[in-house]
C-alpha cells in the first residue's frame, strides 16, 4: 500500500476549505458593517458533495466546533432583510395610526365636556338652581322663599288660574302642575304637590320628566282643587334603608310613625294647601292595606275612591277606624272631606319576598270655625286592627275578618 501522501488531493482540500472560509468571511463582514451581503446561488464542491453523503458520513468535528462558535441563525439575525424592512414599516404605520387615533378621541372627548358645561352654564343654570325638587339630591324648597325670583321666567302674556294664591304663584309658573304644599309637623315631609293627566306619570319621573326612583309627589289624577272631592288622595314613594323594614325620612317614610300613637300625639294635625287655599287636616288613622286583590282573598280596600255618598262615606270611616293603628277623639261627620296619604310598605316583605301593600294616613279637613286644637290625651293605641289575609299568610293565625262584608264604593 502507498502511505506516501497525495499532494494532490491534500491541495484540493485545502482549497476547498479556503472558498468555504472565504464565504463565512463575506458573510461575516457584512453583517458588521450593516450592508446585505450577496447571495450565491451555486453550491460549492464541498456542499455538492454533502448533498451525496450520509448525514453521518458528512460530520465534520471541526465544523461543528465552529458552527457553535457561529451559529447560522445568529449570524443570518442581524442581516436586515427586505422582509424586516417592510415589517418596520408597516409597525410604524400603525403606530402612527394609532397616535392619529388617540388624539383623535381625547380631542372629541375634550369638545364634548366644554360644550356640556357650556349648555349647563348658559341654558341650564335657572333650572337646575331653582326647580323645586331635585330628584338628585331629594331637595324640597319654602316656595315663598327659595323660588321668589322664578317670576323672571314667566313669558309674556302668561296668565295664572283665577284666585290663585300670590306666594304659589313662581311655583305654578315654573310648572302648572302644581297644585298645592303638603306639610307636617315633626316629619321629613315637607314638598310641593303636583297632578297629572293620569296617575303613573310621576311615579318614576322628576319635575323635567326624567327618570326618579324617587318620583314626584303628585295628587290622584281624579281630584280637583278647585273644588275639593270628599276624598283627596296624594301619593309619594319611600324607601328600605336597610333591608329590615325599616325607613328612610324621604318621600313618605315618616308617615309610618303615625302608626305610634306617640308619634300622633306631637302632630295630630298636618297642613295641605292648594294653589287656592290653605287648609288643616286632623289626623284620624293610619293603617297597613294589600295593594292588590291578591292579598286579601280577592278582596281590595279602595281607600283611594274620591266620591262617596254620606251614608257610604260614614261606613268607609267605620272601616279606617278598623285597620287603625291608633284611635284619635277627632270626631267625623257625614259632610266632612279627608285627606288621604298613600305610599309603599315593607312591612310584610319577608325572606327577599315583596310584598305589594300600602301605609295610609287618612285626616279629615278642620271645618270652618272649628277649632285646631286636638285632645292628644284621648288617643290610645290600637291593639288588635284589622290586617289584610296577607298579614295572616306572612305571621300566621286565623283571619278573623275574613268572612266580614266587604266594603266599596257608593257615590
Amino acid at each position: 500500500m502507498n502511505k506516501t501522501p497525495n499532494h494532490h488531493s491534500q491541495k484540493k482540500d485545502e482549497e476547498n476549505q479556503s472558498t468555504i472560509q472565504s464565504q463565512k468571511d463575506a458573510a461575516i463582514a457584512p453583517a458588521e458593517s450593516g450592508q446585505a451581503p450577496k447571495v450565491q446561488r451555486t453550491s460549492s464542491p464541498v456542499e455538492q458533495e454533502k448533498k451525496t453523503e450520509s448525514p453521518i458520513q458528512n460530520h465534520n468535528p471541526a465544523m461543528s466546533e465552529n458552527t457553535k462558535k457561529q451559529p447560522l441563525r445568529k449570524m443570518n439575525a442581524g442581516i436586515p432583510t427586505s422582509d424586516a424592512k417592510e415589517s418596520k414599516e408597516v409597525s410604524a404605520s400603525e403606530d402612527k395610526r394609532r397616535k392619529i387615533a388617540f388624539w383623535s378621541i381625547i380631542g372629541v372627548t375634550a369638545a364634548v365636556i366644554l360644550c356640556f358645561v357650556v349648555y349647563v352654564s348658559f341654558f341650564r343654570v335657572d333650572r337646575i338652581e331653582k326647580t323645586p325638587l331635585s330628584s338628585d339630591q331629594v331637595t324640597f324648597y319654602d316656595p315663598s322663599s327659595a323660588l321668589a325670583d322664578l317670576t323672571y321666567r314667566v313669558p309674556e302674556g302668561f296668565s295664572y288660574p283665577e284666585g290663585i294664591q300670590d306666594k304659589y304663584k313662581a311655583l305654578y309658573a315654573a310648572n302648572q302642575n302644581f297644585v298645592g304644599w303638603l306639610s307636617i309637623p315633626n316629619a321629613s315631609v315637607d314638598c310641593a304637590v303636583y297632578q297629572a293627566d293620569n296617575n303613573s306619570f310621576y311615579l318614576k319621573k322628576d319635575l323635567d320628566g326624567s327618570y326618579s326612583r324617587y318620583g314626584t309627589v303628585f295628587m290622584d289624577a281624579y281630584d280637583d282643587v278647585s273644588d275639593m272631592k270628599r276624598n283627596t288622595v296624594i301619593y309619594g314613594h319611600n324607601f328600605d334603608d336597610d333591608g329590615e323594614g325599616g325607613y328612610e325620612d324621604t318621600i313618605f317614610g315618616d308617615i309610618h310613625q303615625y302608626l305610634d300613637v306617640e308619634f300622633y300625639r306631637t302632630a295630630p294635625v298636618i297642613e295641605f294647601n292648594t294653589i287656592y287655599q290653605d287648609y288643616k287636616w286632623k289626623v284620624i288613622g293610619c293603617f297597613y292595606t294589600n295593594g292588590t286583590t291578591a292579598g286579601d282573598n280577592g278582596y281590595l280596600f279602595y281607600y283611594i275612591a274620591t266620591g262617596m255618598n254620606d251614608e257610604n262615606f260614614m261606613d268607609f270611616i267605620d272601616e279606617v277606624n278598623q285597620r287603625s293603628y291608633i284611635h284619635t277623639a277627632v270626631d267625623v261627620q257625614p259632610t266632612d272631606k279627608i285627606l288621604t296619604l298613600s305610599t309603599c310598605t315593607y312591612f310584610f316583605d319577608r325572606g327577599g319576598s315583596l310584598e305589594n301593600a300600602r301605609c295610609v294616613l287618612i285626616a279629615r279637613m278642620v271645618r270652618d270655625g272649628e277649632s285646631e286644637e286636638v285632645d292628644v290625651a284621648a288617643a290610645t293605641q290600637n291593639e288588635n286592627p284589622r290586617y289584610p289575609q296577607l298579614y295572616y299568610d306572612v305571621f300566621g293565625g286565623e283571619n278573623p275578618y275574613r268572612d266580614d262584608s266587604k266594603w266599596k264604593p257608593v257615590e
